[in-house]
């Protein structure tokens, strides 16, 4: 009988050892759930565009190339106007709301306006990078985590009735900002903040390619 008594006593206090092991597993399977639920549902994780090399990168760290090449997509876009300057660049401008903040919208809305008293809009417009400057680090000024200020050499013509009337290269200073606010409007979760200083007209020289971010230079201010 004791001897029974004894295996008796083993099997109780091994039957409670696994219920104990168990309460533990479905509170940790608990937490975890509650854990998976309160994660965000869409993280950013923004990718170099070399890798050969490797990379780390944090959630919601942009790269600066992603954050040049953002800024460039939405600009180009802007000074998109392929039949008439008149309704393109103010449907460009609502068409892009999302990207860009408020503050800027109300200055591009200004320079319509502006534009548009001048009959600066009856005619075409396009713009695009320069062959020989593309993107490199040095046209992305990190001002802070969450704002940076991109350099963007490009080639803006415009046209009127198939002929040229403008045909220039730009240098525009641009601020991007991270911008949070509606991620089914805009999941880049960036926008752009207006000039960071006026845009430049370049004159080919050398100086002007080599030294990005020096805007003191002689070339002429644009008006825009």
């Amino acid at each position: 009988m004791a001897r029974l008594k004894k295996a008796l006593d083993g099997r109780d206090a091994h039957i409670l050892t696994l219920r104990i092991f168990v309460g533990i597993l479905a509170i940790a399977l608990i937490y975890s759930i509650l854990g998976w639920k309160e994660a965000p549902e869409r993280i950013k994780i923004d990718i170099p565009p070399d890798l050969r090399s490797g990379s780390t990168r944090g959630i919601n760290e942009r790269h600066p190339f992603n954050v040049y090449a953002f800024g460039y997509y939405i600009w180009q876009q802007m000074n998109n106007w392929p039949v008439d300057g008149k309704d393109d660049y103010k449907q460009q401008i609502e068409r892009l709301s999302c990207y860009i903040t408020p503050r800027f919208k109300g200055e591009l809305e200004r320079d319509y306006e502006q534009r548009r008293l001048d009959h600066e809009l009856t005619r075409t417009r396009a713009l695009q990078e320069m062959p020989d400057r593309p993107y490199t680090p040095k046209r992305v000024y990190t001002e802070s985590k969450d704002s940076w200020v991109a350099f963007y050499d490009v080639n803006v013509k415009e046209t009127f009735r198939s002929e040229i009337v403008k045909d220039i290269f730009v240098r525009y200073p641009i601020r991007l900002v991270r911008w949070d606010v509606d991620p089914e409007c805009n999941l880049w979760g960036l926008a752009l903040d207006g000039f960071y200083k006026k845009p430049r007209r370049l004159e080919g020289a050398i100086i002007e390619n080599d030294d990005v971010q020096n805007t003191n230079t002689t070339s002429p201010e644009l008006g825009e």
